[in-house]
């Protein structure tokens, strides 16, 4: 019995000290960094400019937003995708300020038009636009809440 308890504790040492040495000189892997808000709002900016359907950018979505945009008939999700691309072609989109609210993150945002527009003497100016952007945790991850854009005219 005493050998039998004595191997056992033996066996332990031995696998231990083997795991100890594999380890020795390999640095520990740091945990990823977690993003914030407006890096992942940037990130999705990124997806939504190449992307070139709806379903390439429903992982970005809050629930209620995927939800809604799945419900939407088959043959009116790539001409309405396209319209809101359209509407929402910007360059230079930039995160201004990030504030917590008890609903989620809320982004203040810039970015100019990618297409020059007549101004009101008939010349076409790229303007810049400002917005707001609340950005939600779902099941631990940044979600596209609402996004609220303010076109300069």
């Amino acid at each position: 019995m005493r050998i039998a308890h004595l191997t056992t504790w033996s066996m332990l040492s031995l696998v231990m000290l083997t795991s100890a040495a594999w380890t020795h000189g390999q640095e520990p892997k740091p945990a990823p960094a977690a993003r914030t808000a407006a890096q992942f709002y940037l990130a999705y900016r990124a997806a939504f400019d190449k992307a070139t359907k709806l379903e390439d950018i429903l992982p970005y979505l809050a629930a209620k937003n995927r939800k809604a945009a799945e419900a939407m008939p088959a043959a009116e999700r790539d001409p309405g995708f396209q319209m809101i691309k359209a509407a929402n072609a910007l360059t230079g989109v930039r995160v201004l300020k990030e504030e917590k609210t008890a609903a989620g993150v809320m982004l203040t945002v810039e970015g100019v038009d990618s297409v020059a527009r007549p101004d009101q003497h008939g010349v076409a100016v790229k303007k810049k636009n400002t917005g707001t952007v609340m950005i939600v945790k779902e099941g631990g991850a940044w979600k596209v809440g609402d996004e609220n854009w303010i076109f300069s005219s």
